[in-house]
């Protein structure tokens, strides 16, 4: 069978295609979190980056959900324009970002990252549905499935990391081994007035 036909290629491909984008629609609602409730944020130009970055970040969810759900390309003649935009919107910012400040903002280069991964692999499946059916019609392997999902959220988790770190939702979160405790780094029974030995009303 033609390597372009291989059912179990199809299936790796689509599955890395949308967890790029369940991954950019994190990290777009990371950004826009930070517009909207960060330093600024009143200002007309955050404000309208926010719902933007809002708006691109629940899309990319919606449309990854419904393509893992159907298992293929959806809605690919809106969905390459608009990853293409995103990537180009990124590109941009980040350029503005390096021009201006002299520093990288993590967060739209993840973002831009995995939108490219996401266009990359969403538009060679629109290409082999142009050609043939793409193996749609073949039962993929389960083994090599499963090792090239397991691949492809590794590839997505290594980029997609960096930039939740570095939005202001990542930069806000409390580590794990400092839940409970209070700001002091005493244990957290004292966090809470109502469990304070020591607390009267």
């Amino acid at each position: 069978m033609d390597r372009v036909k291989h059912p179990t290629l199809r299936a790796a491909v689509v599955l890395y295609v949308y967890f790029a984008a369940m991954a950019a629609g994190m990290v777009e609602l990371s950004l826009a979190a930070g517009y909207l409730a960060g330093a600024g944020s009143a200002a007309f130009g955050m404000v309208v980056a926010g719902v933007a970055a809002l708006g691109a970040g629940l899309a990319f969810l919606a449309w990854s959900l419904w393509g893992l759900h159907r298992n293929s390309l959806v809605m690919a003649r809106y969905a390459l324009p608009v990853l293409a935009a995103t990537a180009s919107v990124h590109v941009a910012v980040t350029a503005a970002e390096v021009a201006t400040q002299r520093s990288l903002d993590v967060s739209h280069f993840a973002a831009l990252g995995l939108t490219l991964m996401a266009l990359a692999g969403a538009g060679w499946l629109r290409r082999q549905q142009k050609t043939n059916d793409g193996g749609a019609h073949g039962q993929p392997r389960t083994g090599r499935l499963l090792a090239a999902a397991f691949g492809a959220a590794v590839v997505v988790a290594s980029v997609a990391t960096p930039g939740l770190a570095a939005s202001m939702a990542g930069q806000h979160a409390v580590p794990h081994g400092e839940h409970g405790q209070a700001p002091g780094g005493e244990s957290g029974q004292g966090s809470n007035p109502a469990l304070d030995p020591g607390h009267h009303h």
